[in-house]
């Protein structure tokens, strides 16, 4: 992946750095079906050598906190204000060279053990090439081929409450793999949907939108709390239980307090974005277990492009997509029961295969 453009990778911050590792190679670990790693050789000398990397390299502080995947490692990397600082690309690159000395040392020694004990190999078939049939690197020990791709990914991270926020994503990537796999028809895929007369990016529970009750919230971020107001709204919000669904952008203080009031009642959630889905997009780490549990549907009318969005333009895109609910779907407003469906909050999605152009897969 191209660095930032004119950025001094060696200045003194926290870098989140990702190693994807190339397809037909052995995993580097397993997730257990409740969330926690497995660890097997390979592991076990990956975590050796970044736990012990600093000491070679003095201008890094220790590699923490960092997690060995099945197909990639997360890393959170510290320059240190030295005078002899090295840039971020030649720390990853010398890391790399060194966790891929490790794999096949790993894999060699398996294949070895195998072959003494009569077991059939269970190495991936470029590691059969590789290794040869004596369990022997073939080509000799100092050049061993790529383990990871050369594209690797990195964050830059300045603030204090991101660093916080990478360190717990890192810590909780097992977990959240774990959540996906054994749910993971509500994971991995944008889809198109019709809805209120138009088409729609979609990610996660699409069934959503046939619920019987599905009711627009707009609640505005001036509105103070305990006003009329506001309770009136999350009052209604609260008696969306099972069977319905609030449709918001969930942004304004207001909305998020109506949201945990439709949580709490049982209720669902389908979530306008303004950002649209880029690749690998996935859900908010606070709402991936609600997700998980078929309860939430991310909708946007508008595609990712290569381009942020600036804050004028989601700020139009958000109103534009509630007026449009609004208008289409019956409002929640004082003396409404949002359990009695009208004939305009019944069923209005049409789940339509493959994604449109543009679109790709998340996971």
């Amino acid at each position: 992946m191209p660095r930032l453009y004119q950025f001094d990778y060696k200045t003194p911050f926290f870098y989140m750095v990702t190693l994807k590792r190339l397809p037909g190679l052995a995993d580097f670990s397993a997730i257990g079906e409740g969330g926690q790693l497995e660890k097997n050789s390979i592991t076990v000398a990956f975590e050796n050598t970044i736990d012990g990397f600093h000491r070679k390299w003095r201008c890094i502080e220790k590699i923490s906190p960092f997690v060995v995947m099945p197909d990639h490692i997360h890393l959170m990397i510290k320059i240190k204000p030295t005078s002899d600082r090295v840039a971020l690309g030649g720390i990853v690159s010398q890391l790399m060279k060194a966790l891929r000395a490790d794999y096949w040392r790993v894999v060699a020694a398996d294949a070895a053990t195998r072959k003494t004990l009569g077991i059939a190999p269970c190495a991936s078939a470029q590691g059969r090439r590789v290794i040869g049939e004596t369990g022997v690197l073939r080509g000799g020990a100092s050049a061993p081929p790529p383990v990871f791709q050369p594209e690797w990914h990195d964050w830059i991270v300045k603030r204090d409450g991101q660093l916080a926020a990478f360190r717990r994503y890192i810590r909780e990537n097992p977990a959240r793999a774990a959540l996906r796999r054994s749910n993971a028809c509500f994971f991995g895929k944008v889809r198109s949907v019709s809805f209120l007369g138009r088409e729609w990016f979609a990610y996660g529970n699409c069934d959503l939108l046939a619920l019987p009750v599905l009711i627009p919230i707009k609640g505005h971020r001036a509105t103070q709390t305990g006003s009329p107001e506001w309770n009136a709204l999350v009052a209604a919000a609260s008696r969306i239980g099972p069977g319905g669904a609030g449709v918001s952008t969930f942004m304004s203080t207001l909305e998020k307090a109506c949201g945990n009031a439709i949580v709490k009642a049982g209720g669902a959630w389908i979530v306008l974005s303004p950002e649209g889905f880029p690749p690998r997009w996935h859900p908010p780490r606070e709402k991936e277990r609600f997700c998980a549990n078929g309860r939430m549907l991310f909708l946007s009318l508008y595609e990712a492009s290569s381009h942020k969005p600036t804050r004028k333009m989601l700020y139009d895109r958000c109103h534009e997509m509630i007026d449009l609910v609004v208008s289409g779907l019956a409002p929640i407003a004082p003396g409404l029961d949002p359990c009695t469906p009208s004939p305009r909050c019944r069923a209005n999605g049409r789940i339509t295969d493959p994604p449109p152009s543009g679109v790709s897969s998340t996971r």
